[in-house]
């Protein structure tokens, strides 16, 4: 399938008049947690051209489809393989605000069209470190209040929480983005997480490449307790002040990254 997939992105550009910049695989496979029946998630960055832009007719921001396995066009919801794209624009304004959303698409490790080098150096350089790490730390503490709230636990809730938590976590202490791959992340911080908690992690990794993520589990209350723990650590940090110093993305590069692919594009 990972062969088919650039195929299907060319006949979308063919099909839809777009240029891909980049597509990427996020979710499971990306952060090589995948088991045989996991499905795709592919994202990409598009634009159009410059008389399409210039023009009364609005086009939309945003590209929704879905494919079974054998590349029949169905819903998006529940698909073999999701895809979702963002016009160039949309995905520059949420990449200027250190959008994690963003930034994950690029930092991505499974490329499947296009090169986003350019655009990963200049992420590296310029991207606020603590809004970032914020916004993974929020969006960690606000997934498990949800799962545990809905009383509905399974292996891939648990590893969802945690993944995002070695994001964060990999932030404060390297000062960098983290791995997609969550293996590689609890490797290098290994260190820094209680025995205990770490082999509950790996244990739930196997049971979730070994086709098991959905399973329903009893609250596992030595991962709770580390999680809450590890909020209210975070809460502590207080970066408020570091985020509003820290420098912010250089708008006038985008801009004029922007201008100079699809000015090319109609030469």
């Amino acid at each position: 399938m990972e062969q088919k997939i650039p195929d299907l992105l060319k006949s979308l550009e063919k099909d839809l008049k777009i240029t891909i910049l980049f597509a990427v695989e996020v979710g499971s496979r990306a952060w090589e947690l995948n088991s045989a029946e996991s499905d795709y998630d592919v994202r990409f960055v598009f634009y159009r051209s410059l008389e399409d832009y210039i023009s009364i007719t609005k086009f939309d921001e945003q590209i929704s489809l879905g494919y079974d396995k054998d590349l029949n066009s169905v819903q998006k919801e529940g698909a073999y393989i999701e895809m979702t794209g963002f016009d160039i624009f949309k995905y520059f304004k949420l990449l200027s605000s250190c959008n994690v959303t963003s930034i994950d698409w690029v930092n991505s490790n499974i490329v499947y069209m296009g090169n986003k080098n350019e655009l990963m150096a200049f992420i590296e350089k310029n991207a606020n470190m603590p809004k970032i790490f914020v916004q993974y730390f929020c969006t960690a503490r606000g997934a498990h209040k949800a799962h545990i709230a809905s009383k509905e636990l399974n292996v891939k809730k648990y590893l969802h929480v945690m993944h995002l938590i070695l994001y964060a976590e990999y932030i404060l202490k390297f000062k960098r983005l983290p791995n997609t791959s969550m293996t590689k992340n609890l490797q290098e911080l290994e260190k820094e997480i209680p025995k205990d908690v770490l082999e509950k992690i790996y244990e739930l990794v196997k049971l979730k490449k070994n086709g098991h993520g959905k399973d329903n589990v009893k609250e596992i209350a030595m991962l709770d307790k580390y999680y809450l723990e590890t909020f209210e650590r975070y809460q502590n940090l207080h970066l408020e002040k570091k985020i509003r110093e820290e420098k912010n993305m250089d708008i006038d590069y985008l801009n004029k990254y922007l201008q100079k692919l699809i000015i090319k594009n109609e030469k």
